[in-house]
């Protein structure tokens, strides 16, 4: 995030493009790691489920102060090996 800053969240936006492949990529389970030094990543943050939908995803969680955030998809919806996001943000 170019900085160290105090984060309680996650915002993820699944892919946008519309027709059958839009759902390609979105993210079923998840895990969110935040780092101060982007090497010792500790323990997850957060952990869930999203919901098979083109809608934006908020997951909030107890702040922490870090430089670097780590969405990390434990699986696809559909059981595919890749992941994909319009977009990403860090909340604070």
């Amino acid at each position: 995030m170019g900085a160290s800053y105090s984060v309680s969240g996650l915002r993820y936006l699944p892919r946008q493009d519309g027709g059958s492949g839009a759902v390609n990529g979105r993210i079923g389970q998840y895990e969110v790691y935040v780092s101060t030094d982007g090497t010792n990543w500790g323990t997850a943050v957060a952990t869930g489920a999203f919901a098979n939908d083109a809608s934006q995803k908020d997951v909030r969680y107890a702040a922490k102060t870090g430089q670097h955030l780590r969405l990390r998809a434990v699986s696809e919806v559909a059981g595919n090996p890749w992941t994909s996001a319009a977009e990403i943000y860090a909340l604070n």
